[in-house]
């Protein structure tokens, strides 16, 4: 099983060139980096224990998730680029189609395109789609997307992607297109997605990953298509009030168990958050998912 690291980038935190050369060296497999374009002060945080409602500062300050990567590739030769998650109904369909192709090819082909519907209605409305239409602009402008990925010249009717006949480039390097990884709970119409539109399923650490996963299964099974690809994004640690896993034995321990248990299920890779306070901290994080690369090799 593989080992990532997720990062949670912004102008108050380390520099994501230390950060990807630092995970580099100690044999990360990934880093993966999310995205919004912006949180609309309207937006209500979903409640949680470790929250209480209040919006973590983070989200108020991603910056351009394609740039970010950009820049983690010219100073890598390696690691894996994932988006943790890039929010395709968002988009301009030409905008993304070339910032991931482009993306794609400056790195020698190691883009993991992780994709969501996002969860902030106000931010979707603010870029022109309607919370209950979610799921049809992101399945509409994905496929088109692979279209543009993939053909010389396109053209769409679809609601949210309506455009004439067009070229755009460049193509992505990876053949015949990036690995397209769909971040979501796993609800049965996500698993459909999954299995419909999708290379992978990247959910969160939950206790309902097993069940889903073997519905998940079943699911492309019957349909005749390859099995999924499974990556766990495991917070661990980057929500207020959470222990850090290198600063508490029994975090530490309960980390191993669940990544344990997560090989054993046949997950592919899991990607680790680690602090992004200070880079000492950053790097302690780093050390100590080195530890799990020859754990679970």
């Amino acid at each position: 099983m593989l080992i990532g690291a997720n990062l949670i980038v912004n102008e108050a935190t380390p520099s994501i060139i230390d950060l990807a050369q630092r995970a580099e060296d100690r044999g990360m497999d990934c880093i993966f980096q999310g995205e919004h374009s912006h949180i609309p002060v309207t937006t209500e945080y979903p409640a949680s224990a470790a929250t209480g409602g209040k919006m973590p500062e983070f989200y108020r300050r991603f910056p351009d998730v394609f740039v970010t990567l950009a820049a983690a590739a010219a100073v890598t030769t390696r690691i894996r680029l994932g988006t943790g998650v890039a929010l395709v109904a968002e988009h301009n369909s030409f905008h993304l189609a070339k910032a991931t192709a482009t993306l794609d090819r400056i790195s020698g082909g190691r883009l993991d395109f992780g994709v969501g519907y996002g969860w902030n209605p106000p931010e979707l409305a603010n870029n022109g789609v309607p919370w209950e239409d979610r799921r049809q602009a992101f399945g509409e402008k994905l496929a088109v997307l692979k279209r543009l990925w993939t053909e010389d010249a396109v053209a769409s009717d679809s609601t949210y992607s309506s455009f004439t006949e067009s070229w755009v480039w460049p193509k992505p390097e990876q053949q015949p297109h990036p690995p397209v990884l769909l971040g979501a709970a796993g609800f049965r119409w996500q698993l459909e997605d999954v299995v419909r539109l999708c290379d992978g399923w990247y959910p969160m650490d939950r206790p309902e990953v097993p069940a889903r996963l073997k519905s998940l299964r079943k699911m492309a099974a019957d349909a005749g298509r390859p099995e999924p690809t499974i990556s766990i994004n495991m917070m661990a640690g980057q929500m207020p009030g959470a222990a850090w896993y290198f600063q508490d034995a029994a975090a530490m321990d309960e980390l191993l168990q669940k990544a344990a248990a997560y090989q054993e299920l046949g997950v592919q890779r899991i990607v680790v958050g680690i602090p992004m306070d200070t880079l000492d901290n950053a790097t302690r994080g780093l050390d100590a998912l080195a530890t799990f690369t020859g754990l679970f090799a």
